[in-house]
């Protein structure tokens, strides 16, 4: 299978066919309306909260929400359009423009609503990660961080041992040097070849495995939980427009997400 290691950082999400649940509304939390801006590509370094200017209604595209990251580096927030639910009790803002075009270098189309295409950061080295990063907010503003590699790169075909640890390594140093004291959730899938069963079965494996691999390296965080998705969650289409089998696509969505919920401050 192809390798990810040139993976480009997002969006362009760890999924599914789940679109944005809302575009605004006048109130403090996300409207539940379905988001009509289809994201667009930028650049952006790891996000620094920003204060909204006092005169920011009349600035925000209709219906949207005050950002508090400037993901495309043009000096301010960017608007927040609704939330969007990917399972397991991620549920994220959404940009109204997403700053980076993230696309899977193999050429496979991302589903609707995909997590792959949420913003990523430019300046965190990825060295010896075969995988990519993704930012975002929850619901509630926490700061989220997504670490999103292949399972093929970790782990033979069908099964839950771990091959080269160079990937999980590089990740513990990253997330202690750069994003330590979070919470981590650990989720595993699949692609959709093979019953429900099995894959569930296996995607709940590898996430186990990870989770215990973090905890053994002393991964600096409060709490690690692990969950699998089997192949609920896709990144990436699996047929091409002909109907045919897309087996990059199918190696695009065999992954591990390392889900890191940011301490306040």
């Amino acid at each position: 299978m192809k390798r990810f290691h040139r993976w480009r950082l997002l969006a362009a999400a760890v999924t599914l066919g789940v679109g944005c649940t809302g575009c605004g509304g006048s109130g403090g939390g996300p409207d539940t309306r379905p988001a009509n801006s289809a994201p667009t590509p930028a650049t952006s370094a790891e996000p620094t909260a920003h204060v909204a200017p006092d005169d920011a209604a009349t600035t925000l595209p209709a219906g949207a929400q005050p950002g508090l990251d400037d993901y495309d580096g043009d000096g301010g927030p960017d608007p927040t359009c609704g939330t969007q639910d990917f399972g397991a009790g991620l549920a994220l803002r959404i940009p109204c423009q997403i700053g980076t075009a993230n696309e899977p270098e193999s050429g496979s189309r991302l589903v609707n609503g995909s997590l792959y295409r949420l913003p990523g950061s430019t300046d965190i080295d990825l060295t010896g990660i075969s995988g990519s990063l993704l930012l975002a907010r929850d619901t509630a503003g926490v700061k989220v961080v997504i670490v999103v590699f292949n399972s093929d790169n970790l782990f033979a075909t069908g099964s839950n041992t771990i091959g080269s640890t160079d990937t999980m390594d590089n990740t513990i140093k990253l997330i202690n040097s750069r994003f330590p004291g979070g919470r981590i959730q650990v989720r595993g899938h699949t692609d959709s070849t093979g019953t429900a069963s099995v894959n569930q079965a296996l995607s709940e494996r590898r996430a186990g495995v990870v989770r215990a691999y973090l905890l053994d390296h002393r991964v600096n965080a409060t709490e690690v939980t692990a969950i699998g998705m089997g192949s609920t969650s896709p990144l990436a289409e699996e047929t091409n427009p002909d109907g045919s089998p897309d087996p990059e696509g199918q190696a695009f969505n065999r992954r591990v997400e390392i889900v890191l919920r940011l301490p306040a401050g």
